[in-house]
């Protein structure tokens, strides 16, 4: 006698794409001034990316300068260095990313902030103004100005 999974038992199924985790959002005063923390954060990923230009670059000049071997064809030296210091880039560059990152969290400051509230309408000059309609073409201008389908 074989057991053979039910279908009732299985777990479901994920549905995909599945949802990234959005950052919990920091809650702001109603009013006024409120204090927060200012820091410049590298970009990781750009750090990873160009340290692995830089591995490629090292291992296409690495290749070429040592001689063609009994065994090895040029090319393959040339892709195997490519290959190595690529990933030696990619390793060295987020190593830095990183140390970056932690020496910016060691120079991160405090500011005060001031909190402006949603637009009111009372408010003569609110802060999220919709571009103005562009003024009526000029039935003889040779080139009319091209109206906005946004505003």
């Amino acid at each position: 006698m074989t057991s053979a999974a039910s279908p009732s038992s299985r777990p479901p199924a994920r549905k995909w794409p599945r949802r990234r985790r959005r950052p919990a959002a920091v809650p702001l005063a109603a009013a006024g001034s409120q204090q927060m923390t200012l820091r410049r954060a590298p970009n990781i990923w750009a750090f990873v990316v160009l340290g692995g230009v830089v591995g490629i670059v090292v291992g296409v000049l690495v290749g070429l300068a040592g001689g063609e071997s009994a065994q090895f064809t040029q090319g393959a030296v040339v892709m195997f260095m490519v290959s190595v210091f690529a990933v030696l880039g990619l390793a060295a560059g987020a190593v830095v990313a990183l140390v970056l990152d932690r020496l910016s969290v060691a120079r991160a400051r405090a500011v005060t902030t001031e909190v402006v509230g949603e637009d009111d309408p009372a408010d003569p000059q609110p802060e999220h103004r919709q571009a103005a309609a562009p003024e009526a073409a000029d039935p003889e201008a040779e080139d009319p100005r091209p109206t906005d389908p946004r505003a």
